[in-house]
């Protein structure tokens, strides 16, 4: 088990590079919210991009991909916190799981389970649409804090399967279950070699369907991966910042594309 958490987390970590260094050279579409940087962060994960109204952000993830065929998902539920461009924050929890704190260079950011701990599980925290609340001690510019948000509750991908091979010539569809009017959809495409190429959409309905337009995905072929994120957001006010607690669900498969 502890292998396997270590393997789990150092994947995590090798996908934040993959898609840090595509969003450098790829050209992301957000039909919905706008942005583009909501990619590129130290989760490893896809998030919702607040642009230049959020001054930090606390997330909740349950991360699931699939492995080799005729094996059952992976999945790891974590929680990550970053506040400005990297600012220590004191000490941060969830429902009561304190958070471990990381440092590269100059950035801070917060992670359970982390690289110096992947062993390390939350509790108390699920994805049914129970509520995920934070308390942050706050520390030098970054202010004392508590707030909370609603969790999505889980949903299965559908469509396309993993491993599948798919045209583009018409866009790929993309289906789920459990369509909510409660929740906002996020879909990344991410090309598995080095063109660089990626698409995003955010703020999407979850109404268990979006079709990625074939004339914004030019760029991609061969092996890409596929991220559905199912998310609810909260603002968190405090000394006179706006900071943003996220609950996702995040499904992965491994696609080709033609």
């Amino acid at each position: 088990m502890k292998l396997s958490k270590i393997v789990l987390i150092m994947m995590l970590f090798s996908m934040f590079l993959l898609i840090s260094c595509n969003k450098e050279d790829g050209s992301p579409t957000e039909p919905e919210d706008g942005g583009g940087s909501g990619n590129t962060n130290a989760s490893g994960q896809p998030m919702p991009d607040f642009g230049g109204n959020s001054d930090g952000v606390l997330a909740t993830i349950n991360y699931e991909f699939q492995t080799m065929p005729g094996f059952p998902a992976a999945q790891l539920s974590m929680a990550f916190a970053q506040f400005g461009t990297g600012i220590d924050g004191g000490n941060v929890s969830v429902n009561g799981n304190s958070l471990g704190k990381t440092s590269q260079g100059s950035t801070t950011f917060y992670m359970t389970p982390s690289p110096s701990n992947p062993t390390q599980t939350l509790t108390g925290v699920s994805f049914d649409g129970s509520n995920h609340n934070w308390q942050v001690s706050g520390n030098g510019s970054i202010p004392q804090m508590s707030g909370g948000v609603q969790s999505p509750s889980n949903f299965s991908l559908t469509g396309p399967a993993n491993n599948a091979t798919v045209s583009k010539s018409g866009g790929i569809t993309i289906t789920w279950g459990n369509a909510s009017n409660n929740s906002n959809v996020l879909v990344v495409l991410a090309a598995l070699d080095n063109s660089g190429s990626y698409y995003a959409a955010e703020g999407l309905s979850d109404n268990g369907s979006y079709t990625i337009p074939a004339g914004d995905i030019s760029g991609i072929s061969g092996q890409a991966m596929l991220q559905v994120v199912k998310y609810n957001y909260a603002p968190i006010s405090a000394g006179g910042k706006t900071y943003y607690a996220v609950a996702e669900i995040v499904k992965s498969v491994t696609i080709t594309v033609n």
